[in-house]
């Protein structure tokens, strides 16, 4: 039978030898998530003969819109790496007012700008064949790689503040299923969907259309919402 103290000799040699042996291991850092904040526009009037990129602004519904996402987004304990806005100026005037609150100044990305993709609609709307929809497919496929990518080593945060159609989109994609299904919901102007990437690159939809920073009397929508509000026909 083996004396108790050779146990604890051999034990103590063991160390001598190997110092690093009986320490912990040092962990090892946990993989960040990159979390995608997606800002509707806020409401505007549109106009169908003014060039999109100059006109369309928001109005006066608009801009208290945009001034209360902007708010809810300052109040949150993250800072944003990234804060961009698409190209129309719906979208560049709802960022600008959202900057005010979040004292940041947004920067500018055509690829984030409206247009309307394919969708399965049977009443054809958005045929995946057309030249529009191709083209819009096209430009939403790149905004997904140069914006859904996973983070580095720590949680990332980033702002885009674009339109109905593109929110809608990525959240079809995020959900692995087809895109064209984006004209199954309905999203609410100065509403805030996030969408976060694990390490390994799959997706999960952590809210979508969320308006719990605008009063009911503010709220505005894509058809009828949740049956409440405005309705809003005339915008994307």
């Amino acid at each position: 039978m083996r004396h108790p103290r050779i146990g604890l000799i051999l034990l103590a040699l063991l160390t001598l030898e190997a110092p690093g042996v009986l320490a912990q291991a040092p962990a090892r850092p946990n993989p960040g998530i990159h979390y995608i904040y997606l800002v509707r526009h806020g409401a505007y009037d549109r106009d169908s003969t003014v060039d999109e990129v100059t006109g369309n602004g928001l109005n006066a519904l608009g801009h208290r819109q945009a001034h209360l996402i902007g708010a809810r987004l300052a109040a949150l304990p993250v800072t944003p790496t990234t804060f961009v806005s698409s190209a129309l100026r719906r979208a560049r005037e709802t960022a600008t007012d959202m900057g005010v609150e979040m004292k940041r100044t947004p920067t500018q990305d055509s690829l984030l700008s409206e247009c309307t993709p394919a969708s399965i609609r049977a009443d054809g709307t958005g045929n995946r064949s057309s030249d529009p929809a191709t083209h819009c497919d096209s430009t939403l496929v790149l905004a997904w790689a140069k914006y859904m990518t996973p983070a580095a080593q720590a949680d990332r945060h980033d702002v885009l503040v674009c339109h109905g159609n593109v929110i809608r989109w990525f959240v079809s994609r995020a959900l692995a299923g087809d895109p064209g299904h984006w004209r199954d919901m309905d999203i609410g102007n100065g509403s805030l969907t996030i969408l976060a990437v694990r390490p390994d690159g799959t997706t999960r939809l952590v809210m979508f259309s969320d308006v719990g920073h605008l009063p009911l009397s503010e709220q505005s929508w894509s058809g009828r919402g949740a049956g409440w509000g405005a309705p809003e026909t005339r915008m994307r």
